[in-house]
């Protein structure tokens, strides 16, 4: 009988231990990534949508008012952004973590995109915790971002490239025009999958890790 192979030591670089610290290593940048990418791209939003309200009052615009900005519960750079439009309210929220898009899910991204972590802001209408978002931006590791819910889809772009002014007169004009007939939330198929709510969404405890709808646990 042959003697059983010699497995690696641990300062051999065939030993599994290397290729695991690589992986925690190579997963844990790609989230840092991704949250600078989303700390970045939730500013311009912000500031695209007060830039958008002030210049649409200045112009004699009626029924929007300033956004306030709220803190997030998990403190740092995150808040959340109140909309008020006439007597209702759209409010933006950045979530904890990182998640990955639900391939069943109506999202116009290519296959691949699926399998990719994203950092995510969920929109939602008025403050009811238990309230379901409509709207998500997607933020992925290579500076691109996709936009989608309740009839407005955003096909893949660059935050470099993107004119934030003229996305959130968009957006602001959207709401406006089709949200009291058209949103509605993405169920999933599979009942024990919830919704993302504005509760979940407030909680600094709460990350994003799992599949599903992004942001769900």
């Amino acid at each position: 009988m042959s003697d059983a192979p010699t497995l690696p030591t641990l300062e051999d670089e065939r030993h599994p231990l290397h290729a695991l610290r690589r992986e925690m290593n190579e997963q844990r940048a790609q989230r840092e990534k991704i949250e600078q990418l989303l700390e970045q791209f939730t500013q311009k939003l912000y500031g695209g949508f007060e830039n958008a309200v002030a210049t649409a009052t200045a112009a004699g615009v009626k029924g929007l008012h300033k956004p306030r900005r709220v803190p997030h519960p998990a403190g740092g750079w995150r808040q959340a952004l109140q909309l008020p439009i006439e007597d209702w309210f759209v409010i933006l929220v950045p979530l904890v973590g990182a998640a990955r898009p639900n391939v069943r899910d109506e999202a116009r991204l290519p296959n691949t995109r699926f399998k990719e972590l994203s950092g995510r802001i969920a929109l939602f209408v008025g403050d009811d915790p238990m309230g379901e978002s409509f709207y998500d931006f997607l933020i992925f590791a290579d500076a691109s971002w996709f936009a989608w819910g309740y009839g407005w889809p955003r096909v893949a772009d660059d935050i470099a490239v993107t004119d934030f002014d003229y996305l959130a007169f968009e957006l602001l004009t959207s709401f406006v025009k089709d949200i009291r007939a058209t949103w509605r939330v993405r169920r999933s198929k599979n009942v024990l999958e919830a919704a993302t709510q504005l509760g979940q969404a407030l909680d600094a405890k709460k990350r994003v890790y799992t599949y599903g709808l992004p942001g769900d646990e």
